[in-house]
């Protein structure tokens, strides 16, 4: 009886032992617990289809044999015909002009808003959600608002240039035109994420050496040169960071807008990819070009972050 006793004292302890060292680990990794489904459900969402795309990448998978997955290994064959592609040059070269003249002008813009607005005026609580309101709007919705905005027959774009004897333009039709019509849609479209962003780090700079430069009787361009824009670096790299990486992969706007013509003046990569993937039907090749146009963000990323963190303000 007292051994059995005894037995059962040391299965009670070895419990309680037990049940002690599991709830010690929580209490320790308590972090670890509460984001691990998170991280799990994020996994299944990105690392499984990345995973896929690249397996598909180096595979002669296209609309004829996708359904049987009988894809034929053909190695870096289709991110070497990617490159040679000069379709696919010219859409690149587009990328980067596209995505470096909306980028800045949207940090141009962006940064002139913000000064106003940081200062007070009379209509400053009117004029806020209308500077705001782009943001707001769905990127479909804007190619399409934008589209009849710029039609050459009828739009408002061309009736205002007729009240100022300016005869009416084809915006949408023109190459050129077509062109510039998209980086100033985009522009439009994303200044206000931009000054938004830029106003809240205006806001929270500190006054002092504002109030020093005051005194030593400084000029408000040498005070936003010496002074706003240092204390604003970080901020603006990282509104730059997000801004480039969506302008690299944009689509919609351009799609709704033009569909990337007229001929392929406003075809970017992303049109460039969805043509491979969805008209031609080369799915193998449409894997290695995102997978192409992830590598450039990320090395494009990559060196903004690591800008940023040699500035002390990023760790």
């Amino acid at each position: 009886m007292a051994n059995s006793l005894s037995s059962q004292t040391k299965i009670s302890d070895s419990r309680s032992g037990l049940i002690f060292r599991i709830s010690d680990f929580i209490d320790r990794k308590i972090h670890l617990v509460m984001v691990a489904p998170a991280v799990l459900i994020l996994g299944g969402l990105i690392i499984y289809p990345f995973l896929f795309n690249l397996n598909l990448s180096v595979h002669n998978a296209s609309i004829f044999n996708i359904r049987s997955g009988d894809f034929e290994f053909v190695g870096l064959k289709n991110y070497i015909d990617t490159f040679k592609d000069p379709f696919v040059q010219k859409s690149l070269l587009r990328t980067f002009y596209f995505s470096a003249t909306t980028v800045i002008l949207q940090l141009v813009l962006g940064m002139i808003a913000a000064l106003a607005f940081h200062t007070d005026f009379r209509g400053k609580s009117i004029l806020m959600p209308l500077a705001l309101a782009p943001m707001m709007i769905t990127p479909v919705a804007v190619g399409l608002f934008w589209r009849m905005l710029l039609n050459s027959k009828w739009g408002l774009i061309n009736y205002l240039l007729s009240l100022i004897n300016i005869p009416p333009q084809s915006w949408l039709a023109d190459q050129r035109l077509a062109f510039f019509a998209i980086i100033i849609v985009q522009v439009w479209w994303g200044v206000s994420f931009v000054f938004l962003i830029l106003l809240g780090g205006l806001s929270a700079l500190p006054k002092e050496p504002y109030e020093s430069a005051m005194i030593d009787g400084a000029t408000s361009l040498q005070t936003f040169r010496y002074i706003t824009l240092p204390l604003l670096k970080p901020v603006i790299m990282v509104v730059a960071t997000i801004r480039i990486i969506d302008a690299l992969r944009e689509f919609d706007i351009i799609y709704t807008l033009t569909g990337g013509g007229p001929g392929d003046s406003t075809r970017v990569f992303t049109l460039e990819l969805f043509q491979i993937a969805f008209e031609r039907g080369n799915y193998g090749m449409a894997a290695a070009q995102a997978i192409i146009l992830l590598c450039i963000i990320l090395i494009l990323t990559f060196g903004l972050v690591r800008a940023l963190s040699q500035t002390g303000n990023l760790t």
